[in-house]
């Protein structure tokens, strides 16, 4: 699969004419133009107006082949958090949505969007409690499972596959290896520790930052859940708070980024107590370097095209598996 097999021509007609048929089953119409501003190898999107708001359609690739079904299983359970779903395809991994309102990015400053995100990551977190013992219902979506039992092996074979690191030499040459082959005790250890914290798997969005949450009078969404795997909750953290401390400008460390962290902390509370659960954040955020790397690992493996779009990508994300781990990070 390829970008330019989004804008195939047949490709193209199928999709409009599904949006249109299910706008209206929906009771609308559409009224003006429809238009395709995202492609990439993995997705694409289009938008139209209708009389009843813009709608978005999204086809997905292989990679992402889980995320309608995910997306229509979280709003089976909290509607509220992610935008509203006008439609599955049966057959493809297609899902038509309902505006949600503008990116976090592009309404509000780094240091502004910190007052959004101590709003959603509670509900966000209540999502995932919700979904805690349901790992089956997680995995019949055909959601990725990165739970802490199989973690490192998977991430192993990451490291085995010389067919996908070999491009990436030059974002991550020999030395680098070496450095992360040496690290992999310490991270066994780290899962093991943040395995026994007494917190289950679930689903976690592992891609949490500003392009992927919209707002809109007062409420904001988490949306664009391909890359969302099945694993310890806390992984949410590693994207959260790297983007959210890099926008504002701030350390990780820095007061308004502990607030963030603890704005999605306090719904565990009921679970673990406080000096216990800023210990298994801090391992959850580590470890979502390496289920970051896995959902590129999956993608570039599905999708050759997206190898060839982005061939350095893999070596970057290994290298933050390395500075995850680095004595002092």
């Amino acid at each position: 699969m390829s970008a330019n097999s989004w804008t195939d021509r047949a490709a193209v007609d199928a999709a409009h004419a599904w949006l249109r048929e299910t706008v209206a089953e929906a009771g609308h119409r559409v009224t003006g133009p429809i238009t395709q501003p995202h492609v990439r190898p993995w997705s694409t999107v289009f938008r139209a107006p209708t009389d009843g708001g813009d709608v978005y359609l999204k086809l997905c690739g292989p990679s992402q082949a889980h995320e309608p079904a995910l997306t229509t299983l979280l709003a089976a359970e909290r509607p509220a958090i992610v935008p509203r779903i006008l439609g599955v395809h049966p057959d493809e991994p297609w899902m038509l949505l309902a505006d949600g309102g503008a990116k976090l990015r592009d309404v509000l400053d780094g240091p502004a969007q910190l007052g959004v995100w101590t709003e959603i990551l509670p509900p966000y977190a209540e999502l995932q409690r919700a979904l805690l013992g349901r790992e089956d219902a997680i995995r019949d979506t055909g959601t990725p499972d990165h739970g802490l039992d199989r973690l490192l092996a998977d991430f192993r074979g990451v490291l085995d596959d010389e067919r996908i690191l070999a491009a990436s030499a030059a974002t991550f040459e020999a030395a680098a290896r070496r450095r992360l082959r040496s690290l992999l005790p310490e991270i066994e250890r780290q899962a093991a520790e943040l395995a026994t914290s007494g917190v289950g798997s679930t689903a976690q969005h592992d891609d949490l930052h500003d392009a992927n949450v919209l707002v809109r009078d007062g409420t904001a969404v988490v949306f664009d859940w391909g890359d969302a795997s099945l694993t310890h909750p806390f992984l949410s953290l590693g994207v959260l708070l790297e983007f959210s401390a890099e926008r504002a400008g701030v350390a990780k460390d820095h007061p308004s980024i502990v607030r963030v962290r603890d704005a999605y902390l306090e719904p565990w509370t009921a679970l673990l107590q406080r000096p216990a659960l800023v210990e298994a954040a801090g391992l959850g955020a580590r470890l979502a370097s390496l289920t970051r790397a896995l959902s590129w690992h999956r993608v570039v493996t599905l999708i050759p095209a997206a190898m060839e779009a982005e061939p350095g990508m893999m070596g970057q994300y290994l290298s933050q598996v390395v500075d995850a781990f680095s004595p002092g990070a």
